[in-house]
């Protein structure tokens, strides 16, 4: 259990099948069928493998970067334990719920929040804080931020410093890009404000809608040894919220249960992060003073 597996990506399978295909197609068909047909029998194809390569891409780099890597933390040491984490919220339905299960289980996890969800619902926000869990930096509104001006990605970022000081009464020096996609440029600016880029080794993919026993297969199967695991607890596709967390919730619990009869402990993304000496002791978050009590409401 505590070897890191590699395993091949099922889009490079797939992209393999469909290359070795259009080589059997091109060398044994297209001699003798109609050069039209061949063609409109091959656009499909050809749009399949373009999608499936591009998805590859996009996989690849979700989960191994291209280009320098200084500043990002996408796993800990090859120990037996994992982090949980969550982007997106704070939310006052699910955010509150993800809370009660953690709380029952005994388990710690990281929150990346959005600055105006952090505005809009300070009250979740600060119970997340008081309950012992880690707080990341996820931008303010939860814009991309490539492509972005350098104006725009400090702004953000700052927005959501500066609403997590005023609610919370801390700076944290966690950050998490949306949707984890960044630029070099952009990479170099986050470290250089101070922080340590946070990403993951697996995705429950919650916000595909998927099942939450499809989320827990997928979890157990790739939970490796340092793994840290994505789930969302508030968000949407179109929009920063509004989509149903309720398959994430039912599967939370599913999941803590199943890593431990593992063996993962479950610890905090900063405990990570401190074994790799990447932050100094109490380095993750510094406190500024008594929170906000503004905006009670929830």
């Amino acid at each position: 259990m505590g070897e890191k597996r590699k395993k091949i990506p099922n889009e490079f399978l797939v992209v393999l099948a469909l290359l070795f295909f259009e080589v059997l197609y091109f060398a044994f068909l297209t001699d003798w069928l109609d050069q039209w047909f061949v063609f409109r029998f091959h656009l499909p194809s050809i749009f399949i493998f373009s999608m499936t390569l591009m998805n590859v891409g996009i996989s690849y780099y979700e989960y191994h970067g291209f280009g320098p890597q200084e500043g990002i933390v996408r796993s800990g040491r090859n120990h037996p334990y994992v982090a949980l984490t969550f982007d997106d919220g704070p939310n006052p339905d699910f955010t509150n719920k993800i809370l009660d299960i953690l709380k029952e289980k005994e388990v710690k996890a990281a929150f990346f929040m959005v600055g105006k969800h952090i505005e809009k619902y300070p009250e979740v926000a600060k119970r997340v804080y008081a309950e012992g869990h880690d707080i990341g930096n996820h931008t303010y509104s939860h814009r991309d931020l490539v492509p972005a001006t350098r104006r725009t990605v400090i702004k953000e970022v700052q927005k959501c410093d500066q609403a997590i000081e005023r609610v919370l009464g801390i700076k944290t020096t966690l950050f998490r890009p949306p949707r984890g996609i960044i630029s070099n440029n952009v990479r170099k600016l986050i470290v250089a404000m101070g922080f340590t880029i946070a990403l993951w080794t697996v995705s429950a993919l919650d916000w595909r809608g998927k099942s939450s026993k499809a989320m827990v297969r997928r979890i157990m199967l790739h939970a490796n040894a340092g793994g840290v695991i994505l789930f969302h607890d508030s968000g949407a596709l179109l929009r920063t919220e509004g989509a149903s967390r309720e398959n994430t919730v039912e599967a939370l619990p599913l999941v803590i249960d199943a890593l431990k009869a593992s063996g993962f402990e479950i610890v905090l993304l900063s405990k990570m992060i401190r074994e790799l000496d990447l932050i100094e002791e109490d380095g993750i978050v510094e406190a500024l003073g008594p929170p906000s009590t503004a905006g009670q409401e929830v």
